[in-house]
């Protein structure tokens, strides 16, 4: 009885009828407060109805039962960031990050806040926030990549902005540091390189290839399908572009307007949309 009160109180926020699937979580907790995503949930339609007071005690409460949530840290932190409550919003999406350290959402939202309460070095608090949020999803995408023949052979394609470069070498770099092989060096493919794997595709679908030196050391060669690959992963949803926007916003305010261009022409391109 108990789980199809909630599917139904699921089907009625997903319609946006928040004070409907509210009542239902209500009876819910009253036959049994022990859900934890019952209190997340009725901490959720409390923030849309407009009772941010009482969304912060039902997501409190939901921590209270279950404090290893990123999704509940990140709802209380908005919460709070809609209440001007900074430091109690500050904490919570670093509790979200500290649980999960490859969620995005909570980078992005720690951003905001601290762009929101601008004391002193918030600015720069911001802007290294957004930075590590795009980290988090360069880790996300190689984390998935699976390096086999049978993958997709993408094509190079001129790209005006060159930041998403950055975050593919981050990437790549963090992948072989999280390996228990013996990576001894990566290794980047040069400008006729790259056009002769495409050329040929000697590799296949292939993302990286290991050889050993003459040393006897193993380098890894990231190939130009890894990135042409994560090139396209940026511009699978708006993530990474708004990631970028708020960056050089960030600069904006801080009249560094040069890399405020960077970052905002670099959004714009990535914009999925413009696929």
């Amino acid at each position: 009885m108990t789980i199809s009160l909630i599917d139904a109180a699921i089907e009625l926020m997903k319609r946006r009828l928040y004070a409907e699937a509210l009542d239902i979580f209500r009876q819910v907790i009253a036959q049994n407060s022990s859900h934890w995503n019952v209190w997340y949930m009725a901490g959720q339609c409390y923030r849309f109805l407009g009772d941010l007071d009482n969304a912060i005690k039902c997501l409190s409460r939901s921590v209270d039962l279950k404090g290893d949530e990123p999704p509940v840290f990140l709802a209380l932190g908005i919460v709070f960031q809609l209440k001007e409550r900074w430091d109690d919003a500050v904490n919570a999406f670093r509790r979200a990050i500290e649980t999960d350290p490859d969620y995005v959402l909570a980078y992005n939202s720690l951003a905001l806040t601290q762009k929101k309460r601008a004391d002193s070095d918030d600015f720069d608090k911001a802007l290294h926030n957004y930075d590590a949020g795009a980290m988090a999803l360069a880790r996300q995408i190689i984390k998935v990549m699976r390096n086999n023949r049978n993958n997709p052979i993408l094509k190079h394609r001129e790209t005006v902005g060159e930041l998403w470069v950055k975050y593919a070498l981050y990437a790549a770099s963090y992948l072989a540091s999280t390996e228990t092989g013996n990576i001894d060096a990566l290794a980047w493919p040069t400008g006729e390189q790259a056009f002769e794997e495409e050329r040929t595709e000697k590799h296949a679908g292939l993302y990286w290839t290991d050889n050993v030196n003459t040393e006897g050391k193993t380098v890894r060669l990231f190939l130009s399908n890894y990135f042409n690959t994560f090139r396209e992963s940026l511009l699978r949803d708006a993530t990474y572009s708004t990631l970028m926007l708020n960056r050089g916003e960030i600069f904006r305010l801080l009249d560094q307007h040069d890399e405020s261009r960077q970052h905002i022409d670099e959004a714009d391109e990535f914009r999925p949309s413009s696929i």
